[in-house]
């Protein structure tokens, strides 16, 4: 997968110092309101990282022990280039924000389960706030392998919306919680919408398909993938169909401090780190799910 990056000089091939021990930054940008974007040097992580997977980072900020798991926005085997999009919550995630061109960083990864990329029905790509920072590798994936794609991307209001050119072949539309571009209301608000407006659904999620002849990829807060699913079961729409990158408390990504346990359809937990993030609606038991963390 190729990803443009626009005036950025091609990094000497010793730039680097490898996966897992010295990434190098040699971008920082501010993609949309409240978000930075680092574009870091290290080949083996891009050469080994899919879409959907996560990194540990490690951050030198006061006081701050645990590495921060990101999800690599995309990645760019040919330059040897990963994308991280992130918000500054806390203190590690603020020491990250102000790295800057040709600062080191600590990788650790790609750890755990991406999205399954290999059917060939048309795809819906639902992001919810920085849910968002996962598909542009995503989508640059699903088109490379033919799949029709579409994005929905809802914010509180338009300034917090990643730029629809980050998803270059793939149809694209918008929901605003206060109205200011695109549909107004949430993300799922929107795909209801063009569930009932045939018309206005070039996927034909409407009618007989009822979501059975498209895939849905969800990522953003638990209360929005939780209106997903009560959607999907007014609809009929099979939870088999819809995958599920979750955002759970994560401290070590290595499945040894149990913090990013989900709970099992089946009964008990999964790992979000092991058997996530990325995993399909129908292993998880939806009433158990806690509004724990938003990434």
């Amino acid at each position: 997968m190729t990803v443009a990056i626009h005036g950025l000089k091609n990094p000497s091939p010793d730039y680097g110092r490898g996966q897992g021990g010295g990434a190098v930054v040699v971008v920082r940008s501010v993609p949309m309101a409240g978000a930075v974007e680092l574009v870091v040097y290290d080949s083996a992580s891009a050469d080994a990282v899919k879409p959907g997977q996560f990194f540990q980072v490690g951050v030198r900020a006061p006081h701050t022990i645990l590495r921060r798991p990101y999800s690599a926005a995309w990645s760019d085997p040919a330059s040897g280039r990963v994308g991280f999009i992130f918000n500054v919550v806390g203190a590690g995630s603020a020491w990250l924000s102000v790295r800057d061109d040709g600062q080191a960083l600590d990788l650790l990864g790609p750890l755990g389960r991406g999205f399954n990329l290999d059917r060939d029905r048309p795809v819906v790509c639902i992001a919810g706030g920085l849910g968002v920072a996962v598909f542009p590798g995503v989508v640059q994936a699903l088109l490379a392998r033919g799949r029709t794609v579409m994005v929905l991307q809802g914010a509180q209001t338009k300034t917090q919306l990643l730029p629809a050119d980050r998803f270059q072949g793939a149809t694209v539309q918008v929901a605003t919680d206060d109205g200011s571009t695109g549909h107004q209301g949430s993300v799922i608000d929107l795909l209801a919408h063009l569930i009932v407006s045939r018309e206005k659904d070039p996927l034909q999620l409407s009618g007989e398909a009822q979501g059975g002849g498209v895939d849905l990829f969800a990522c953003g807060p638990t209360p929005m993938l939780r209106s997903l699913i009560e959607l999907a079961g007014r609809r009929q729409i099979p939870l088999e169909s819809i995958q599920v990158a979750l955002e759970t408390p994560m401290g070590c990504g290595i499945g040894t401090c149990l913090g990013c346990a989900a709970p099992s359809r089946e009964g008990g937990y999964l790992l979000t780190c092991q058997e996530g993030p990325c995993v399909s609606a129908d292993r998880i038991d939806w009433d158990r799910m806690t509004d724990a963390f938003h990434g």
